[in-house]
């Protein structure tokens, strides 16, 4: 075939067949084509585009498997895809970037160990920079078997995030990450360690990549002392910019406080939640609120209360989940705060009462947040916006020294 453009502008035109669809991230892979959905037809061009001529391949094949999801409701389909990766024909190992798996719960081994038999083989992909897995049962393995299905996390990854997984020990958890000495991403939400150990004690003298930047940690052992403080062993010994901790529990609040305490000059951007132990009660908030040292967070930009602060059910959690709200304002001194975002869940405009918005207004108006410029509140119902945004401009804003934007929106 005769070029009639150069090879730069063709590669620039398969760049665009690429992201024709803002909708197709990434792609199921499957055996059975008539699986995609529309969302994939970019994928569908690619592979047709594949075929037109041999100098188009290389370009349409790092496109088409660069991101590459594996679901959970078919087990042979991440089983068929090891197998591909395995063989040594194998031409599209180092296109893959991006993984996204998938395991489930139940202790079928069809539905549960075919992501931990998948794994070892996964290891050959060595240009995976970003990883996000669903419900991995490492507490099911033992040593030589986590040995093998460790080899997928190095130092090539920059961005890890686990869900809903299981460890038989936190030093596990922590063996795993500190694997990924350029991490710049870290997310662990609901990472659980509920059975006994399979193998030995480990000891984890590794230290976590000095480039992370982003944490998000919400629920279960990764909040635990032992992995905050290998986290974060002294203050100042790790610069994170990002933090969210979400679900803070009374079990929590000691040694999460400890962590933002010793973290803290280093955030910019910070996002806080908490689970108390009823709905009747505000245990978690209150431990936390009665340790928290946040006097080192002296570089803030932005603050994020997560819940959401809801007004309902009525009679049972009405004004309780915005408690913690005025305390840790009190507690802030960050004048470099420019916006604090609330995730709220309110039915209409009078529900924010709940609120305790003159203690708010008296600590705004004090000389600790000389730079705040917004307030944020969403998601916001759409029949409710209007009549949301003038109730908090009234009783809000136009109590505030400073000139305060108020931004409502019903996207969360």
């Amino acid at each position: 075939m005769i070029d009639i453009f150069p090879p730069e502008i063709i590669d620039a035109i398969l760049d665009l067949v690429h992201i024709l669809d803002a909708e197709a991230k990434s792609t199921y892979y499957a055996l059975d084509s008539s699986m995609r959905t529309n969302s994939t037809q970019p994928v569908k061009t690619l592979l047709s585009c594949s075929l037109v001529c041999r100098s188009w391949l290389p370009r349409t094949r790092l496109r088409t498997f660069n991101a590459i999801d594996l679901p959970n409701y078919d087990p042979t389909i991440g089983v068929t895809f090891g197998t591909l990766v395995a063989h040594p024909l194998c031409t599209f190992r180092s296109h893959v970037c991006r993984l996204d798996l998938h395991g489930r719960y139940s202790r079928s081994p069809s539905d549960v160990l075919w992501l931990n038999s998948v794994l070892p083989q996964l290891a050959l992909l060595t240009n995976v920079e970003d990883i996000i897995i669903y419900q991995a049962r490492y507490n099911d393995l033992a040593d030589e078997e986590w040995r093998a299905n460790r080899e997928l996390y190095g130092p090539q990854l920059k961005r890890l995030e686990m869900h809903s997984s299981q460890f038989d020990q936190v030093s596990r958890l922590m063996a795993l990450v500190s694997r990924c000495t350029n991490l710049e991403h870290l997310a662990l939400r609901h990472i659980a360690s509920n059975s006994a150990p399979k193998g030995g004690d480990m000891i984890v003298r590794t230290p976590p990549s000095r480039f992370l930047r982003s944490l998000a940690l919400q629920s279960g052992i990764a909040m635990s002392a032992e992995f905050l403080t290998w986290l974060c062993p002294s203050p100042g010994s790790i610069k994170i910019h990002t933090v969210e901790l979400k679900n803070i529990s009374v079990k929590d609040a000691h040694h999460v406080s400890r962590f933002l305490h010793d973290v803290g000059p280093s955030i910019t951007s910070l996002a806080i939640g908490f689970s108390d132990s009823s709905v009747s009660s505000t245990d978690g908030q209150d431990a936390f609120c009665r340790v928290a040292d946040l006097t080192t967070l002296t570089n803030l930009e932005t603050l994020h209360f997560q819940g959401p602060l809801a007004s309902y059910p009525i009679h049972i959690r009405q004004g309780l989940s915005a408690k913690h709200i005025p305390p840790i304002l009190a507690k802030l001194d960050s004048p470099s705060l420019k916006e604090i975002r609330f995730h709220v869940s309110m039915k209409a405009a009078e529900d924010f009462e709940i609120i305790d918005w003159g203690s708010i207004v008296l600590t705004l108006n004090s000389a600790r947040y000389p730079t705040l410029e917004v307030l944020s509140f969403r998601p916001i119902k759409e029949e409710a916006l209007e009549e949301t945004q003038a109730w908090l401009d009234e009783h809000v804003r136009s109590k505030l020294r400073r000139n305060v934007e108020i931004r409502c929106a019903t996207s969360y």
